[in-house]
């Protein structure tokens, strides 16, 4: 006997207890309807046989009762009747509607807290960009200048961000969120959490690199490609890779376009979404070796841009970028027919190509 009572005091401490930290689910609401349904049709019942009312006058009066509006045009006058409406009406009726209301609001505002915390799933999102992991240092302004190209970005503006990450469990910055991103609180290498994040419905899935630092972060970063290729997305996977040699395992675990984490320029990575192969032309810009960029000290003056960059290409010079205006200013990609007065050009060649002298170079457009 002593074990049963301790385990219904025990029991019954832990029912208290989730009462104080559980807030109701929609199946208390229904349960709670039922109940007030049931009372409603009780007291109609009881007014049509003790006040003598057809069945819509119980009913008006049983929800004018019930709401507390009290309209007055109809009453219990009967003591059956009153004492109905005592019991049925003040006794459970108002209570009921009142818990039922309290009980709506709660449940609204503990769902609205569960978005904003990243504690629920977004099941009607879908054909969206499903950003995985947040960079360890400074990720609140790595992600405001991400989203922020994302939505001047024409082909991306009208898509939904997803974000997965466990870096924000009390909800994302308010400037994210007032941009419409959302996001799921949670690692990418749980069990479920990608099902969860919406990978297999998603548009785009960027996996960056959590620490750039850290070269063993290029282990998780497989890691979660392997995972993602098990659900078998159709989604574009672009994946950030510390060490270059890692490229080809990626790639061969499903990402089709691989870039190093570059913090100071999200463009980059945005390009590489839309115009898959950009990001390997950028990088190549950034090092010497292979193709790269060089600054040519030549005057020119009432030539088109058509003539400099054919001029140069026909001559095994390198293609042309742009011009160095008088001011400093520099002009790149200008309209082809436009004509210009520069004080150099910026060029891309390759390591291996013979730039001929500055004066040479000049005479071609005399």
């Amino acid at each position: 006997m002593n074990s049963l009572g301790l385990l219904l005091k025990r029991k019954n401490s832990r029912h208290k207890f989730r009462k104080k930290v559980h807030l109701h689910e929609t199946s208390d609401i229904k349960k709670r309807f039922i109940l007030l349904a049931g009372v409603i049709a009780l007291h109609s019942l009881a007014m049509v046989f003790f006040e003598d009312l057809d069945w819509w006058q119980a009913f008006w009066l049983t929800m004018t009762s019930a709401s507390t509006t009290g309209y007055g045009d109809i009453s219990a006058v009967t003591f059956w009747g009153q004492f109905s409406t005592i019991l049925l009406i003040y006794g459970l009726g108002i209570t009921l509607l009142a818990l039922i209301a309290s009980d709506y609001v709660e449940l609204r505002l503990m769902r609205k807290e569960m978005r904003i915390k990243g504690r629920i799933k977004w099941d009607d999102m879908q054909n969206h960009i499903l950003i995985i992991n947040t960079p360890k240092y400074d990720s609140e302004r790595y992600l405001g200048l991400l989203i922020s190209q994302i939505s001047q970005t024409p082909e991306l503006v009208d898509i939904p961000v997803q974000i997965l990450t466990t870096a924000f469990p009390e909800g994302l910055p308010i400037e994210l969120r007032s941009q419409g991103v959302v996001h799921h609180t949670g690692d990418a290498l749980d069990d479920g959490m990608l099902t969860s994040a919406g990978v297999q419905k998603a548009k785009y899935i960027i996996v960056l690199c959590q620490d750039t630092q850290d070269s063993h972060c290029d282990s998780s970063t497989f890691d979660t490609l392997h995972r993602i290729q098990e659900l078998a997305p159709t989604a574009f996977i672009m994946a950030e890779a510390i060490n270059d040699s890692n490229r080809p395992r990626f790639k061969a675990a499903g990402a089709k376009a691989v870039i190093r984490p570059v913090r100071a320029y999200p463009e980059m990575l945005v390009r590489s979404l839309i115009a898959p192969g950009t990001e390997q032309v950028l990088e190549d810009l950034f090092r010497h070796q292979g193709d790269h960029t060089i600054r040519l000290n030549v005057r020119l003056k009432d030539v088109t841009w058509a003539q400099v960059v054919t001029t140069l290409i026909q001559k095994n010079i390198g293609t042309a970028l742009g011009y160095v205006q008088k001011n400093g200013d520099i002009i790149t990609h200008p309209q082809t027919y436009s004509i210009i007065e520069a004080e150099g050009l910026i060029i891309l060649i390759n390591d291996d190509q013979v730039i001929p002298s500055l004066e040479e170079i000049r005479q071609y457009f005399i």
